[in-house]
Parts: C-alpha cells; structure tokens; sequence
C-alpha cells in the first residue's frame, strides 16, 4: 500500500469518485442505507435479503447459491462476528458444481452488516491496497491465509484513517457527496455512513482510475 499515491488519486479523482458513487439514481448508497436500516431492526426479510444479495452480488454463478444464502443469512441473523467460522460453514455447503470454496468477501461483507467499522474485502480494493494473494492449499492453510489477508486489510485501513492527509480528503468527499445528493434531491444520511464505509466505496470506485 501507497498510502501518498493513494492521496494524490482521491484529490486528482475526487469529482470522478463522487459521480461513480452517484450512478443509477443513487443506488449504491440507496441500497446500502436499506441494508444498514432494515439490519438494525432486526428485519432480514425478503426484501433484505434481496436488495442484499443485489448489491453485494450474491448471486449467479461466481456467488452463493440457495443453500449457501440460507447459511449465511441464518449467520448474518446471528450476528456471527468470527471470519473463521464464516467462512469454514459457508465452506461446508457445496457451491455452482458442488465444489467447496472460502468466500472471503461474503464473509467481510457480512462483518460489516453487523459493524460498521469492519472493513469489506473485493477484488477493488484489494488491488488499490496491493493486498497479499489468495492462494491454495489445505483447507488449515487457506483459512489461514484468509485470515492473514483481513487482518492486512484492517491494518491498512488502520493506518489509512489515521493519516492526516487520507482523512481530510475523504472530508472533501464527505462534502461533495452531500453536495451532489442535495442537487439530486437524494436523502443523504450521513449517521449511516462510517469513516470506514467512506473509505470502502472511495477506494472500490477508485479502482477503474487507477486501472487506467
């Protein structure tokens, strides 16, 4: 991780990263804000569970099938706050093929749910933050490099949220964010919204400027 070439995109890109954040009406936020309100009630219903499994990209075929949703909703109910167990039951039900896989990002992303300030492990941002590889092995081994890679990415966000200069530009954001849902009529509520999710979506949205 480069925390100062990380700085210069977030000020280089920051309208770019706003209007990214803005497409389809909102729907990042608007979905995410239906999440995290539902959750806090306690209502996992169908349309919790729908809109979740839409934004998050649960489905299809590189994501959960029935099953495996009827697992991780049932954890997600529990409040189950261990990566290990996540991903060890999600493992026992046989994915697409009837193959066992570690679902490292569904299982951070159901961390978050339940804390907002755990951060949520993707393709994006494990790019942006040069995160170590997934790789095979044992199941003992693999756990183990999962874990590895998310006590990497909560370090770096660590480090991230204490920089002076991320946390100012990630204000910038906060403000033009809140200027652009004003112009579009769009209720932004900023109490849902941790320094870490900021964080999140800036560095996922981040990911095709820097791919370019």
């Amino acid at each position: 991780m480069e925390i100062e070439q990380i700085t210069n995109y977030f000020n280089k890109y920051k309208s770019e990263i706003v209007k990214k954040l803005s497409a389809n009406g909102w729907r990042h936020f608007r979905d995410y804000f239906l999440i995290k309100e539902k959750f806090s009630r306690n209502i996992l219903d169908d349309n919790f569970k729908n809109v979740f499994c839409a934004f998050y990209v649960v489905n299809g075929p590189m994501g959960l099938n029935n099953a495996q949703k009827n697992e991780f909703f049932k954890l997600l109910s529990l409040k189950e706050n261990s990566l290990e167990k996540i991903l060890k039951t999600l493992y026992k039900a046989p994915s697409y093929g009837q193959q066992q896989k570690l679902y490292l990002s569904f299982a951070t992303k159901l961390l978050h749910t339940i804390d907002n300030d755990s951060p949520i492990y993707d393709r994006n941002v494990a790019y942006v933050l040069k995160l170590t590889s997934q790789f095979t092995g044992t199941l003992e081994v693999k756990i183990k490099n999962r874990i590895d890679i998310y006590s990497e990415l909560k370090n770096n966000f660590g480090l991230l949220l204490k920089n002076p200069e991320i946390v100012s530009r990630l204000k910038d954001i906060r403000k033009e964010i809140f200027k652009a849902t004003t112009t579009d009529n769009f209720e932004w509520k900023d109490n849902l919204v941790s320094d870490t999710k900021l964080l999140d979506s800036s560095l996922w949205a981040l990911y095709d400027f820097m791919r370019k």
